[in-house]
């Protein structure tokens, strides 16, 4: 087996850098996890929130996930043809799509988080518990602060 590549001391300083390989890292376990149940990350994303939101419209989906129009139209698809979801028209604008979980993506849904949760411990396994409570603790202040910024924009 090759030995790993030495990592220069300003990238391993980087915020952004140590931030991408914990995405990488954590985002190869979840995605294995869930394949292995018949589904990926985005699809996992959307049911979460619309299992622990409300249902909303398809844009609103893409900018909180951070995908695409066209990506958003096929991930919804995918778990409208499964049953998961359901897009009816927005009786307010006929032009827009609210998707709403079903009783089946809500029990989905249910079933995966655990799996997620898991898949994210081994990704992060070497880290002790005062750790991972910490970066918890820091992302979600991070995205707090995100979203105040955005909100008095």
């Amino acid at each position: 087996m090759a030995d790993s590549p030495h990592l220069p001391h300003n990238l391993l300083a980087s915020p952004s850098f140590q931030l991408e390989r914990l995405r990488r890292r954590t985002r190869e376990f979840v995605e294995a996890d869930l394949a292995r149940e018949g589904f990926n990350l985005r699809e996992y994303w959307v049911l979460t929130y619309l299992v622990d939101g409300d249902a909303t419209s398809q844009t609103t989906l893409g900018e909180v996930i951070g995908v695409d129009r066209s990506d958003m139209v096929r991930l919804v698809d995918s778990l409208e043809q499964r049953s998961l979801a359901q897009r009816v028209k927005d009786p307010k604008d006929r032009r827009r799509q609210i998707i709403s979980a079903t009783k089946r993506g809500r029990k989905a849904q249910e079933k995966l988080t655990p799996v997620v949760q898991d898949a994210e411990d081994k990704a992060l396994d070497e880290s002790t518990s005062k750790q991972l409570k910490h970066l918890k603790k820091l992302a979600k202040s991070i995205i707090a602060s995100e979203e105040e910024t955005d909100q008095s924009s």
